[in-house]
Formats: C-alpha cells, sequence, structure tokens
C-alpha cells in the first residue's frame, strides 16, 4: 500500500472520461456538457465515488471514449501503452479497476478474440503491477425513462452474456477479483441507454461498491 489513502487507476472506455483528468483525445464527459449530463466534475463520476468510498485517491484514469478492449480495435485496453499509463510520476497502482469491453460488443469483435485479449490485457496489468488488486467490472447497460428505446436494448444485453462470461473466466485465470455488476440484474439511469447521467453514475458507483464490499 502506498501510504494509508491507497492509489487507484482506472482503465476504461467512455463512460469512465472525464475532461481533464482522462486522455484529451477521448473524452465523452465533460463541465461543459454538464447541462446535459449532470455529471459536471470529476466528482460526480461512478469511479470517483468509489475511490472516494473506499479511502483511496486517484492515481491515473486511462479511459477512452470509443476505445475496446480487443487489438483490433482502436485504442485498445490490451495495448502496453495504455497500461504503461496506469502509473504516474513513478507511483503505481495499489488498486485497478478496469471497465471495459461495451465498444467490443458493439463491434460485433468476436467472443473469442474478446476472450483472449480480455486475458491478455489483465496478465499484462498484473505483470506490471503485481502487487495491485485488480478488479474487473461485467458489462451491463442503462435505460431510459418513459420510452420504447428500452425495448431496443433488449437485444444488446443478451448479447452480453458471452462477453460477460469471458470477462469472468479471465479474471479467474489471472487472479483478478471480479465486480460481477451483471449478475445483480440491475441497470443505471442513462442519456442514451448506455452512458449514465448523474443519477445513473450514483448507481452504477453503487452498484461496483455492493460487488466490491460482498467479496
Amino acid at each position: 500500500m502506498s501510504g494509508m489513502q491507497p492509489y487507484f487507476s482506472l482503465l476504461g472506455d467512455s463512460i469512465s472520461t472525464f475532461q481533464d483528468v482522462t486522455p484529451p483525445g477521448g473524452v465523452y464527459y465533460a463541465p461543459a456538457f454538464g447541462a446535459i449530463t449532470g455529471v459536471c466534475s470529476a466528482e460526480d463520476t461512478w469511479w470517483m465515488q468509489v475511490i472516494h468510498a473506499l479511502g483511496g485517491r486517484l492515481l491515473a484514469n486511462n479511459s477512452w471514449s470509443g476505445s475496446s478492449v480487443a487489438s483490433t480495435g482502436a485504442l485498445s485496453a490490451c495495448s502496453p501503452s495504455r497500461i504503461r499509463k496506469l502509473a504516474a510520476d513513478g507511483i503505481t497502482p495499489d488498486h485497478v479497476l478496469v471497465f471495459s469491453g461495451l465498444n467490443d460488443v458493439n463491434q460485433y469483435v468476436p467472443e473469442d478474440r474478446f476472450a483472449a485479449d480480455y486475458e491478455l490485457m489483465l496478465r499484462r496489468i498484473r505483470e506490471a503491477y503485481p502487487q495491485a488488486a485488480v478488479t474487473c467490472g461485467t458489462l451491463i447497460t442503462g435505460y431510459l425513462d418513459n420510452t420504447p428505446f428500452n425495448r431496443q436494448l433488449t437485444p444488446f444485453r443478451e448479447r452480453l452474456v458471452p462477453y460477460n462470461e469471458a470477462i469472468r473466466r479471465a479474471a479467474a485465470a489471472t487472479g483478478c477479483q471480479v465486480a460481477d455488476l451483471a449478475r445483480l440484474d440491475a441497470r443505471y439511469p442513462s442519456m442514451d441507454g448506455l452512458h449514465p447521467n448523474k443519477a445513473g453514475m450514483t448507481q452504477l458507483a453503487r452498484l461496483w461498491l455492493q460487488c466490491m464490499q460482498v467479496q
């Protein structure tokens, strides 16, 4: 552990971004969009709420909007360059939270390719940060109030099942923990079915904490 407050690093996609915290080329959430999303500062994000609730502090967040896990996609989470950036200023993380894969599902990355690259990503994280606890979030979707669009998300949710199984297998094979959000059969308020609004960020944080605290 790094002192009394453990350091947390994040590896994810647009759901885990925020301007001036995550890399500038791939930001989805920003103060300028706060009137629309309700997410006005990094304190409103699911990941900062989780870090604070666990008594930690943020070290690095290498989340990119549109990024996938698989090496077939742009800015893949399994790339060594992204994993190296989970450290900062010569400090390595005590905890790594991984929340990525929805873009792989959306891009129809083959399930076997996703499974292989997800495990490769975890092995590279464990090799780079052998003392860190690594927790992987399984994939869920949000919902929209009073709209038929929710029904359109049903096929997408069904497609998540084998990808979530791949995440569980990869975590077991590499000695990582799973925040099994999918097992809770819960969803979060969102703007478009995937990106949480402010209430959705709070709900997502609660789900993560519920999963992490029962392990």
